[in-house]
């Protein structure tokens, strides 16, 4: 800013924006610096807006998600079926979403958000009203496992992919505050839910989950319409999102994606961490009970993970704003592995809450992470089925994960054999997204254009 327009502002008694001082792009220097690392905290109207709703969505979808082992005690009780058994419902769940979430995806790349997430909420609903009545186990499978898993895809990709599409500034803080939305479902519903069971039975709860995604959901996708340029960020306060090449393959169509080591690394990092953490889902609260917590207060460790996945999201998507999404997401998977030993060693509540709640930080930091990782690796263009795609292996991943921890535990009467592979099985994943490939800064004028490509294509498709 030239002096003389500085010094009569501060006598006239003007407000001086911060971002007077920035450098020009691509006069190197600091000002590069602060356009990579220092994401502006302010949104407009219409921006908020859109991330309250992603927000409400998302928190919906993992309510479904996270709080299944919380009914397990229940109809065990009742039906006196096996561990594996009720765990396989939650298999056919994970892997209904891996199947609908690429056609959820490619749906939402052609039609948009709004139609898809509206779909499948009237799924859900359905499920959870006939769940209530469900008695026997085909029909839990078909209800709780099925319809609802193909609801809950609707609820994650193409919310997912409109964020990465509509957001040209602050990026991953967007998609942090709307990701938070999950944890903060998780933080809410795990309480209610056992209080729900506990009180009035699973029946009841079941029923008056469906009732809160209809009340909940439908307002906020009305709200999802398309962002013209300068709402999604060709007018807001703050540096624009600094962006990174990205790989050859990502102009060459799908074909030649899936040729390429970058995307199996990508899906198989996804799919090793949900089969990591899924077992912990799953398992973490009747492990509890059988450690002499009582139900209450293990129902109460899936808000402790709800709440550290609500810091988790948050934290990462400021941070790979300023040090990049491979970064951020290697981060966030070392804080969901490491601590999972300690329940073998000292199953108290103390540790357990300070398990799930590390546990709960990585989960929604990598949430968080893999949306960003694909929109850097491949671009706006595809970002739909490819968010799809990858949530695909992640529901594989969390399909196997939970049933296989049901198998160990009845094969070995306890749970240290399903610690010990979720455990290893997250240093595989934090191995595959080591070699992730490293990514290159475009030119500020390159990436400005890229940011104006990304606004027309939501427009056009949202």
């Amino acid at each position: 800013m030239p002096g003389p327009i500085f010094l009569h502002m501060m006598l006239s008694g003007q407000r001086i924006h911060p971002g007077c001082f920035s450098i020009p792009p691509g006069k190197g220097g600091a000002g590069d610096r602060l356009l990579m690392k220092k994401p502006s905290f302010v949104f407009s109207s219409r921006q908020w807006t859109v991330i309250a709703s992603c927000f409400i969505i998302l928190g919906l979808g993992s309510s479904l998600n996270f709080n299944f082992g919380i009914f397990i005690k229940p109809l065990l009780d009742e039906f006196s079926w096996s561990r594996s058994a009720i765990s396989a419902g939650f298999s056919i769940f994970m892997l209904a979403g891996s199947g609908s979430a690429i056609l959820a995806g490619w749906l939402a790349d052609r039609y948009g958000a709004r139609y898809v997430v509206f779909g499948g909420t009237f799924l859900i609903v359905g499920a959870m009203y006939f769940a209530s009545r469900l008695q026997n186990i085909l029909e839990f499978y078909l209800l709780v496992g099925a319809v609802t898993g193909l609801g809950r895809s609707a609820f994650n990709t193409p919310v997912i992919a409109y964020i990465q599409r509509s957001f040209t500034r602050n990026r991953g803080l967007a998609t942090g505050l709307a990701g938070a939305g999950g944890g903060l479902g998780i933080l809410l519903t795990a309480p209610l839910i056992g209080y729900f069971i506990t009180s009035f039975g699973w029946r009841l709860s079941y029923m008056a989950i469906g009732a809160v995604v209809l009340a909940l959901a439908i307002p906020a996708v009305l709200l999802l319409r398309p962002m013209t340029e300068s709402e999604s960020g060709g007018g807001a306060v703050g540096p624009r999102h600094r962006e990174v090449a990205p790989l050859p393959e990502a102009a060459q169509g799908m074909s030649q994606i899936v040729r390429r080591r970058s995307f199996w690394t990508v899906l198989g990092s996804h799919t090793t961490d949900c089969m990591c953490h899924s077992i912990l889902l799953v398992h973490i609260v009747p492990f509890a009970i059988e450690s002499g917590i009582p139900r209450f207060q293990a129902a109460m460790l899936m808000s402790a993970l709800g709440a550290g996945a609500l810091l988790g999201r948050l934290f990462c998507g400021v941070l790979s704003d300023r040090i990049g999404p491979k970064k951020a997401l290697f981060s966030a998977l070392i804080i969901q592995t490491l601590p999972i030993p300690l329940l073998l060693f000292s199953p108290t509540l103390p540790v357990l809450y300070l398990v799930t709640s590390l546990a709960g930080l990585g989960i929604g930091g990598h949430g968080t992470m893999y949306p960003l990782v694909t929109r850097e690796f491949y671009g706006p263009k595809r970002v739909g089925l490819l968010v799809g795609t990858f949530t695909s292996g992640a529901s594989v991943g969390m399909a196997a994960g939970g049933f296989l921890g049901g198998v160990l535990y009845d094969l070995a009467g306890n749970y240290t054999l399903a610690f010990v592979f979720s455990f290893a099985i997250g240093v595989v994943s934090l191995f595959l997204v080591w070699i992730y490939p490293d990514r290159k800064f475009l030119p500020a004028g390159a990436a400005g254009a890229a940011g104006v490509a990304q606004t027309k294509l939501a427009g056009e498709t949202t």
